[in-house]
């Protein structure tokens, strides 16, 4: 009996990592997808991660909707890419803190910078949803 309940505690931790590993993959996936959206300016990119309450808090301060983040595509990113990525589950909530370098260009200049972010998701019905993203940028964008 003692070894039948070590065996079930056992197949459960597994699972329960197995599990974990794939929700972290799902998320980073996400996180993948979004910051290369900043450059392929696809809305259904965009719709597909974010859930309808989501809010974005950029560098100002400026809080905007998953509306307001689809009526903004268009801005002049030329590439970015996700630099560092952790996650952590806390049952049906992934924190992701993540740090991505972008290039834009403007009037034929070329800027890059780097962001530092925090994104929220929740778990809603079998999959991953952004709900919250707060960005800070680092230094000023080089020129």
């Amino acid at each position: 009996m003692k070894k039948l309940f070590t065996l079930i505690l056992a197949a459960a931790a597994f699972l329960t990592t197995r599990a974990q590993s794939a929700d972290i993959a799902a998320i980073k996936q996400l996180n993948a997808d979004w910051i290369h959206n900043y450059v392929v300016q696809d809305p259904a990119t965009f719709r597909r991660i974010f859930a309808d309450d989501f809010i974005l808090i950029n560098p100002a301060g400026k809080k905007f909707t998953k509306a307001d983040v689809l009526a903004n595509l268009g801005q002049p990113v030329v590439s970015s890419k996700v630099d560092t990525a952790e996650v952590q589950i806390y049952g049906n909530i992934g924190l992701i803190h993540a740090r991505a370098s972008f290039v834009t260009r403007v009037d034929g200049k070329e800027s890059t910078g780097v962001t530092d972010y925090l994104d929220v998701y929740e778990k809603r019905n079998g999959r991953w949803w952004a709900i919250a993203a707060h960005v800070i940028l680092l230094g000023q964008p080089q020129q």
